[in-house]
């Protein structure tokens, strides 16, 4: 079944299908008395949205909503999470509301459901090495991280990755607040293509008393920096990864050796850090690895998997039970549908839906805006702002597209192969697209893709500001209470033929 719910309304699917498990009594009672805490709160926030309500905030039928609970209820199922759901303001409640489906059918870790993420014994991956006391700043430090204060469950001591709130960043670039932010240095990431509001983005970076970028292609972001350093391809690396799907642990290898003076992460940051102890820059040694093939058996620790074996097979598979668990690393032990976390920042603990914020703008702004967006729809060629410069892709995919129904198509007087520019509330820029007419796009919805720029095109930022979604979109919120995200999905838009 395709439910097909309005853009931003998956939370009260979810709720709907979570109230429906309940009073059919599809759930798994034992399951949920054993490995569960909060099931009867709940079912009390489930109980507001039966399918009948959730139609109306959904535009999906009961009767599917109903369906396809009972579908999923009379499993073995398994929900399979995807960025479309979480590139919204209200994206963790939303997935929280479809985890805590999954979590009362008993879809845990069992034959056909979700199964747990499992690691050999004595095998490190990089989330560990993050929340490794040997690896952490003091906590006063880590306290002020920025976007710790707003959403310390993402940022700070606390966050998931440790990691700032990246509009905060920026704001802090600008503004000096909460503190000066002088210098950055940017690797694996284009951020003037891939933050929202390139306009701002790039004001901030311009800002900087020093931007140093590693990259392996001359970016838009690149373009701005002070020292861009080359950096690595995969194809000139080695790595390893956990595959839990496997489940096995799984090596790339290099297939030639750097070109020129090329060095992967690992190597630019020991130089870096080198040089930085030689000024007294640094005083804590959070990369006490020599080689990256120290780094990689590091990982590897006591889990009987080793290096030569790797590079020998390309992967090694470990053993896997299901169901196999005591507890839950939560502070109940348990899954938690009510979620203490979320409760000790002052966040509704309970899955909830919030409506899209276009929902509570004023007629004349909507009237204005009378169009949908949606971005990050995904082409073959292009992964985010990778491989625009290779001539096999440009071939393939040489413009942006941007979907839209032939009904719709006709209320805006535009045409299959025709360019439009792309406008959204508030946005300092925009951006423009060819129009692929197709049947598949809700009506009054239009759908991009994004990461778009022209490699060694004359326009500004290699086109960063002209076919680049985010040039039209902003980064100033509203923001997920509890990670911070914004809304790049699912908002008031515009077009205009050019």
């Amino acid at each position: 079944m395709w439910l097909r719910p309005n853009p931003g309304t998956d939370a009260a699917l979810g709720l709907a299908m979570i109230h429906v498990s309940i009073e059919e009594g599809l759930y798994d009672s034992e399951f949920v008395a054993r490995s569960s805490h909060g099931f009867d709160k709940l079912r009390e926030r489930a109980a507001e949205f039966p399918p009948k309500r959730a139609e109306e905030l959904t535009g999906v039928p009961a009767a599917d909503i109903v369906a396809a609970a009972r579908i999923y209820g009379h499993g073995p199922s398994t929900f399979v999470s995807g960025h479309g759901i979480d590139a919204f303001s209200a994206g963790v409640q939303t997935f929280r509301a479809f985890h805590c489906l999954v979590a009362i059918s008993g879809n845990v870790d069992r034959r056909g459901g979700n199964r747990r993420v499992k690691k050999p014994k004595g095998f490190r991956d990089n989330l560990q090495l993050v929340h490794d006391a040997k690896f952490r700043l003091p906590r006063d430090v880590e306290e002020q991280t920025l976007g710790a204060d707003k959403f310390p469950l993402w940022a700070g001591p606390r966050g998931w990755q440790t990691a700032c709130h990246n509009p905060t960043a920026i704001d802090a670039i600008l503004t000096g607040k909460p503190y000066p932010v002088r210098a950055m240095y940017v690797s694996g990431a284009n951020i003037v293509v891939t933050y929202p509001n390139t306009p701002k983005t790039v004001e901030a970076l311009r800002s900087l008393d020093f931007l140093m970028v590693a990259s392996d292609a001359m970016t838009p972001t690149a373009e701005l920096a002070d020292l861009v350093v080359p950096k690595t391809t995969a194809l000139e690396e080695d790595e390893i990864r956990l595959q839990p799907g496997g489940p096995l642990i799984a090596m790339t290898q290099a297939v030639l050796p750097p070109r020129g003076e090329a060095r992967n992460d690992f190597a630019i940051a020991r130089g870096l850090l080198t040089k930085m102890r030689a000024r007294g820059a640094a005083t804590a040694n959070f990369l006490p690895w020599q080689s990256q093939d120290e780094f990689i058996n590091y990982l590897l620790g006591d889990s009987g998997v080793t290096l030569e074996a790797l590079r020998r097979d390309g992967f090694a598979v470990y053993p896997y039970a299901l169901e196999n668990f005591d507890k839950f690393p939560s502070p109940t032990g348990k899954i938690e549908l009510y979620s203490q976390a979320i409760a000790s920042i002052g966040v509704d603990p309970l899955p909830n839906f919030s409506a899209p914020a276009r929902e509570s703008a004023d007629a004349d702004l909507k009237a204005a805006f009378p169009l949908t967006l949606l971005t990050g729809d995904r082409e073959k060629t292009y992964h985010h702002s990778r491989f625009r410069d290779q001539p096999w892709a440009k071939k393939i995919s040489p413009d942006p597209r941007l979907l839209i129904h032939p009904a719709t198509a006709r209320e805006m007087a535009v045409a299959d192969g025709q360019w439009v520019r792309i406008e959204t509330p508030g946005a300092r820029g925009s951006c423009k697209a060819k129009i692929k007419v197709s049947e598949n796009t809700p009506e009054g919805v239009v759908s991009t893709g994004m990461g778009w720029w022209r490699p060694g095109s004359m326009a500004p930022g290699n086109g960063a500001f002209d076919v680049n979604i985010n040039a039209a979109m902003t980064y100033d919120g509203p923001w997920d209470p509890i990670s911070g995200s914004v809304d790049s999905r699912g908002i008031l838009c515009r077009i205009v033929a050019i």
